[in-house]
C-alpha cells in the first residue's frame, strides 16, 4: 500500500431520500480517503421521509470501524443543500484537527480513483485557488460541463435567444479542457474548498434551497480574492438528475420546481440588486419569446419545461424581489423538493 497522502480532507454529503445512492458511493469514497493521513466524512440527513434517514444511519453503522470515520448527522428540517452543508460545517469546526480542505460531494456522485488527490494537487499548486472542481462524467463515461462563467444579464438574454452567434458573446460555459483551467465557478456536484477560503467565507447562504447557492458562494469567494479552478484529470461519476429530475435547467417531465425560480431571483437580487434582477428577468422572457419565434420560422420547436415562461414571469419578473428572499429553510419543505445537486 502506498504511503498516506499528506494533509487532511473532510467530506460533506447531504442526503434527502437518497440513502441507497449514498451507501452505494461510500466504498469508492472510503478507498480514496484511506490514502490520507487524516480523513473524515459527515453525512447530513435533511429530515428524509419514509424512514430513509434511518436506513442511512443503519447502513453507516453496519460498516463498522473500517476505514476513515463516517459520522451521521440528522437535521430536524429539510433545509436544503446549503443548510445541510452548514450542519456539516458546524460539526467540522468542532473536530480536534483542522483539515486542509473540505470536499462537498453529491450523494449521487462517485469519486473515481485519484480524484481527490488531483483536486488537492491543483489546489496546492495554485496559491489563490479556493475552489477546485473535477471533470464530471455521466454513467456512460461522457463528460458534463463542469466550468462556468458567472450568470449575467447579457448571458441570460443572448442564451435565451437561441442564436449561436450571439450566445458565444456571453457564453455561460467554459469549453472542456485537458489541463486545469480557471473559471468563475465550478460544478457543485463535487467541489474541494480550501480551509482558508472556508474560514474567510463561513457558512453558505441557506436562503437558497437548491441551485445557485454554490455559484453565490464562489462569487463571494471571488470578491474576497479566491479563484475557482476546473481540474479535468480528477473525475467524478454522476447520475445527473437521478435525485431531482432536473438536469441542465430542464426537467425530465412536468414543470421546473418553484425553488429553482426562487434561487435565480435570489442570486440576481442579492448580488446585483432587485431592479437589475427584475430587468434581467423581463428581458429574458422577451428573449425566450423571440427565440421561440425564430425557431418556429426555421421549423424547430421550443425545448422547455411545461409552463416555463408563465412560471418565470409570476415567480421572478413580477414577484416581490426587494428585499431579496430571506432564509425560509423550515417553510413548506414538501413543496421544495430534494436538496441534492444534479
Amino acid at each position: 500500500m502506498a504511503d498516506p497522502v499528506d494533509g487532511g480532507v473532510v467530506v460533506a454529503i447531504v442526503n434527502y431520500g437518497t440513502s441507497d445512492l449514498v451507501l452505494a458511493s461510500l466504498d469508492a469514497l472510503q478507498a480514496e480517503l484511506s490514502r490520507f493521513a487524516r480523513a473524515r466524512t459527515f453525512v447530513v440527513d435533511n429530515a428524509s421521509p419514509e424512514g430513509d434517514g434511518e436506513r442511512l444511519r443503519a447502513g453507516i453503522a453496519a460498516r463498522g470501524g473500517d476505514g476513515p470515520e463516517i459520522t451521521f448527522l440528522p437535521s430536524p428540517v429539510n433545509g436544503g443543500f446549503a443548510a445541510g452543508n452548514n450542519v456539516a460545517f458546524a460539526a467540522i469546526r468542532k473536530m480536534g484537527w483542522v483539515p486542509e480542505a473540505i470536499l462537498l460531494l453529491n450523494p449521487d456522485a462517485e469519486v473515481r480513483p485519484g480524484a481527490i488527490e488531483e483536486l488537492l494537487r491543483v489546489m496546492r499548486t495554485t496559491p489563490r485557488a479556493g475552489f477546485v472542481g473535477p471533470r464530471v462524467e455521466n454513467t456512460d463515461g461522457s463528460s458534463l460541463i463542469g466550468a462556468f462563467n458567472f450568470p449575467s444579464m447579457a448571458g441570460e438574454i443572448y442564451g435565451s435567444l437561441g442564436i449561436d452567434m450571439l450566445a458565444r458573446r456571453a457564453r455561460s460555459t467554459i469549453p472542456e479542457s485537458d489541463v486545469p483551467v480557471r473559471a468563475d465557478w465550478v460544478t457543485g456536484t463535487a467541489v474541494l474548498i480550501r480551509w482558508k477560503t472556508f474560514e474567510d467565507l463561513g457558512d453558505m447562504d441557506d436562503g437558497y434551497f437548491l441551485y445557485y447557492e454554490e455559484v453565490d458562494y464562489m462569487l463571494q469567494g471571488a470578491r474576497a480574492g479566491w479563484e475557482s479552478w476546473h481540474a479535468p484529470d480528477a473525475r467524478v461519476r454522476h447520475a445527473a438528475g437521478a435525485s431531482t429530475g432536473v438536469q441542465n435547467r430542464t426537467v425530465r417531465k412536468g414543470r421546473m420546481p418553484a425553488y429553482w425560480f426562487q434561487a435565480w431571483a435570489r442570486y440576481f437580487a442579492k448580488n446585483h440588486g432587485p431592479a437589475h434582477a427584475r430587468t434581467t428577468a423581463i428581458l429574458r422572457i422577451g428573449a425566450l419569446w423571440l427565440g421561440d419565434l425564430q425557431r418556429g420560422l426555421r421549423g424547430k420547436g421550443a425545448s422547455r419545461p411545461e409552463g416555463y415562461l408563465r412560471d418565470f414571469a409570476s415567480k421572478v419578473a413580477f414577484a416581490r424581489l426587494s428585499p431579496p428572499p430571506a432564509s425560509d429553510r423550515a417553510a413548506v419543505p414538501g413543496e421544495r423538493g430534494s436538496p441534492t445537486r444534479s
